[in-house]
């Protein structure tokens, strides 16, 4: 068990991604996440390809709607 803590700041969509899904690929990672991000009301809009990070703000939505990634 580590000592390490989830920061919330901002993170590159593949990088949070592979956070959550440690031991898939980067592409594989990313559709899994965009699927937990559409299949949640709250988090549907986060899904737009029109930016490669979530913002500190989205990722505290993230995380209080699914829980924290992986470390």
């Amino acid at each position: 068990m580590t000592d390490e803590t989830f920061t919330i700041r901002a993170y590159g969509k593949s990088e949070l991604a592979m956070m959550y899904f440690p031991d898939l690929s980067k592409e594989t990672a990313m559709k899994k996440l965009r699927f937990w991000l559409s299949v949640n009301p709250q988090l549907r809009h986060l899904i737009s390809k029109n930016f490669r990070n979530f913002t500190p703000k989205q990722v505290r939505l993230i995380i209080e709607e699914i829980g924290e990634p992986f470390l």
